[in-house]
């Protein structure tokens, strides 16, 4: 089983949990159905999603305050590994910069 974690930072790199008091919301899909949805944590700004079977999702970050409201990455999950889908925010214009993703062998 593999992991995805989707985390949210600013610019500068720093986690960006919260716009307006109000956090993010991390969301995974698979084929347009919802796997699951929570907010981010308050002091890493990340969701972690575990124990998924390999296979095509979609992450997407949340937050009705930002612009897109809705981001999304299609993204593929392989057999053990951890899967982190990065969204990087302008924090004062309140926009999308880019999305990263970095996969990281879960050795067992």
């Amino acid at each position: 089983m593999s992991d995805i974690f989707i985390s949210i930072r600013n610019q500068d790199g720093y986690a960006m949990a919260s716009n307006q008091g109000n956090l993010f919301v991390a969301i995974l899909q698979q084929d347009g159905t919802l796997i699951d949805q929570k907010h981010v944590n308050w002091r890493w700004a990340d969701a972690q999603f575990p124990d998924l079977p390999p296979g095509d999702y979609t992450a997407i970050a949340f937050h009705e305050s930002v612009n897109p409201p809705e981001a999304a990455q299609n993204v593929t999950l392989g057999v053990n590994e951890l899967l982190e889908v990065r969204f990087i925010y302008l924090e004062p214009e309140q926009q999308l910069l880019q999305v990263y993703t970095n996969t990281f062998p879960l050795e067992l």
